[in-house]
């Protein structure tokens, strides 16, 4: 009998059985977060529908817009667009209706505040606009009154001082379309520059550092262009009328740089040679020698910047 018992024994399996602690069964691990979501989507249509109900009529019809045609909101600035029809069809007693030859009637939204029903411009950038027509205009007498200062200038020293009466009465003042043109023009030899060179005269070096302390009290951009007479250098010369034209025009801008006029202030300067004669009749006459010296007129699109465009607050 024990020998029995003791061979059962032996052949008896051995089971080891392995216990996983905490933690829950892994079938509704993940359900307390679909119903926390739930929860979560109820209260934030519960506080909009309260918000809602606290706002004005206005709003309201907004919102209930809004969810009937989504399209006709502007979804970067929330506004509201008009619809407008536009009818590409000749005009005349032809078919209104589109039968079989196409329909030429289509709608385009223009999003526009929601108070207007026709295509304004948003209040803002009209205000700006406006501001920036006064500012033009506030330019423009600024360069008629800086006009006015110049040729007072002239007319008194002019009758101060005589020696100065030729290369003075040399100088013309004209508005202009692209605005206030000062030109110094050669009446004879050597009045504003030394003949076949880019030196300036003692005499003209007055009346530009003058000039510069006028210009200078401008916001205004300063343009400079250098011209000659038809009269050329010998065929072996390597100066020619154009590197004459643009020394001249650069002789001044350096002047009028250190007597007066703010950094930056002139953009541009050309010499023409002959190719822009004042007197085309007679391309060797000396008053197509010249520096012209141009004003440019502000206009209302230098005064609008980028900004009025912009119908989002990046800040």
């Amino acid at each position: 009998m024990q020998e029995e018992e003791a061979k059962q024994h032996r052949e008896q399996p051995i089971i080891i059985k392995k216990v996983k602690k905490g933690g829950h069964a892994g079938h509704h691990g993940g359900a307390w977060k679909v119903a926390y979501a739930d929860f979560v989507t109820a209260m934030m249509a519960f506080f909009i529908v309260m918000w809602i109900l606290g706002q004005s009529e206005e709003v309201k019809e907004q919102v209930e817009a809004f969810f009937q045609d989504p399209g006709a909101f502007n979804f970067v600035t929330g506004k509201r667009a008009v619809p407008i029809d536009l009818d590409f069809r000749p005009s005349g007693d032809g078919p209104k209706e589109g039968k079989g030859e196409g329909d030429n009637k289509h709608e385009f939204y223009f999003f526009l505040p929601p108070e207007k029903d026709t295509v304004l411009i948003d209040k803002a950038e009209a205000q700006k606009r406006q501001e920036a027509i006064v500012d033009s205009l506030r330019a423009a007498e600024q360069v008629s009154k800086t006009a006015d200062e110049i040729k007072k200038y002239l007319g008194e020293e002019t009758a101060r001082r005589p020696e100065l009466k030729d290369i003075l009465s040399s100088i013309r003042i004209e508005m202009t379309s692209e605005g206030l043109k000062i030109e110094l023009i050669e009446s004879k030899d050597a009045l504003f520059f030394e003949i076949g060179s880019a030196r300036i005269s003692e005499k003209a070096k007055n009346v530009l550092i003058q000039l510069a302390k006028e210009i200078g009290k401008l916001p205004n951009y300063v343009e400079l262009e250098g011209h000659t007479d038809s009269r050329q250098y010998s065929s072996q010369a390597y100066y020619t009328n154009w590197e004459l034209s643009a020394d001249r025009a650069n002789s001044a801008r350096r002047l009028l740089e250190q007597s007066g006029l703010w950094e930056s202030q002139i953009i541009r300067v050309t010499g023409f040679a002959d190719k822009k004669l004042r007197n085309p009749e007679n391309p060797f006459d000396m008053s197509n020698r010249r520096i012209s010296i141009l004003i440019k007129q502000l206009k209302m699109d230098d005064f609008l910047t980028s900004s009025i465009k912009e119908e989002v607050n990046l800040e």
